[in-house]
């Protein structure tokens, strides 16, 4: 394999990168246990499309408040507390879901779960793009997405078999139980990340962001991130709902479906990672945001599980090709904006995607139901990922420039 073969990057294969990559699958597994059970568990709580759709905003609206900020933090006082307490988080708040008895209460929990994920995910990818040696940021990215992707992939399927076995709550149990496992790895044996000194010049915060926000590249690259988030997030959050209440499927095969979908992506991780950093970063993002736009066009018609599931598998084919191309992107920007805050700030397009995709998905789909409403979501997702490109375009690299380094 390519990915490995290469001596930049074997040479760097050292335990805390591997305590890294661990920690990020056992606490993306976690939340892979809630991912099919919670909005089928809202729903039998009262939950209309678009009280789902407000589950999600809440979670991607304080996620969002706090990504940049946790970042940029991470940046000049450490990134190993910041990790941690997004993990305490994530542990009481699976824990949590237990307790509740009301939409409301689902609501607030996933609101804190947001907060501590704006602390792991922005601060665990500034970990990975520290240790990624120029040029290579494509499979470093590959490799921290792998982690990511087999995470929540694993998740759904033994979180659907936990629900059917002893209920729905058992589902919340293991996300908890995760966490904390997750946890008490990174306090023994992750060691503190060495910041560069472009993270330490101790620029105002504000002025971090704004010189983030100016550069016309990144503004693309935030752009499409949003775009195809607008498309993830409607399949993930509704896609258990309409199964489970259209096409009559169990919680484990829903689980199977997502399950499918996310190690089909994680399996791609390393050549489309390869590929990102030998081809043009910007025209293979464009193919893969377009490639999911026209596949979840085609979701909301599907009468038969199979159907859903071959959907689903090119959709995780798409978005294999769209992380590492725009993990790579954002880390371009990173070496001259600060890491932590650059990811800061990309995982802030993310969960702009995340609100906005949550809120216009559940009004749609309460006013058109699933096949219009994803329909639209296509429409829209291929309507922003062309109004960033030209933004993308500008000063891209290209393969030449890439193998003379090689």
């Amino acid at each position: 394999m390519p990915f490995i073969q290469d001596p930049q990057i074997r040479e760097r294969i050292t335990l805390p990168l591997l305590v890294l990559l661990g920690t990020n699958y056992i606490a993306m597994m976690g939340v892979g246990f809630v991912i099919p059970m919670l909005p089928i568990f809202a729903r039998n709580l009262g939950a209309s499309g678009f009280t789902l759709g407000l589950l999600v905003a809440g979670f991607s609206l304080s996620m969002g408040m706090v990504q940049p900020l946790a970042g940029s933090f991470s940046d000049s006082h450490g990134r190993k507390k910041f990790l941690c307490a997004g993990l305490v988080i994530f542990a009481v708040c699976g824990f949590g879901y237990n307790l509740t008895s009301s939409v409301l209460d689902i609501t607030v929990v996933r609101f804190v779960q947001g907060i501590g994920a704006g602390m792991v995910f922005p601060v665990a990818m500034a970990y990975m793009a520290d240790w990624a040696p120029p040029q290579y940021e494509g499979r470093y990215m590959a490799l921290f997405n792998v982690s990511l992707m087999a995470g929540i992939g694993s998740g759904p399927v033994l979180g659907g078999i936990l629900n059917d076995l002893f209920g729905i709550k058992a589902a919340f149990y293991g996300m908890g139980f995760a966490s904390s496992l997750a946890l008490l790895i990174v306090v023994i044996a992750l060691p503190e990340s060495r910041v560069s000194k472009v993270d330490k010049e101790g620029t105002p915060l504000l002025a971090v962001f704004r010189s983030i926000l100016r550069d016309r590249r990144m503004r693309g690259v935030l752009l499409v991130r949003v775009s195809m988030m607008l498309a993830m997030v409607s399949s993930f959050v509704f896609l258990p709902v309409m199964m489970s209440e259209v096409l009559k499927a169990s919680a484990t095969m829903i689980g199977i479906v997502i399950t499918l979908r996310t190690l089909v992506s994680a399996s791609l991780q390393f050549p489309c990672g390869w590929l990102a950093d030998r081809y043009n970063r910007v025209m293979l993002t464009i193919i893969s945001v377009l490639s999911v736009a026209g596949i979840v066009s085609l979701l909301g018609f599907s009468t038969e599980v199979w159907q859903v599931m071959i959907l689903f598998l090119l959709m995780g084919v798409g978005e294999a090709l769209f992380l590492p191309t725009t993990s790579a992107l954002a880390m371009e920007g990173g070496r001259s904006f600060g890491m932590g805050a650059t990811m800061g700030v990309f995982n802030t397009a993310l969960t702009l995607g995340m609100f906005m995709g949550s809120i216009s998905a559940g009004l749609l789909i309460d006013q058109f139901g699933f096949g219009l409403a994803y329909a639209l979501i296509a429409v829209m997702v291929a309507f922003t990922c062309l109004v960033s490109s030209p933004m993308m375009l500008k000063s891209a690299h290209t393969p030449g420039t890439l193998h003379a380094t090689k």
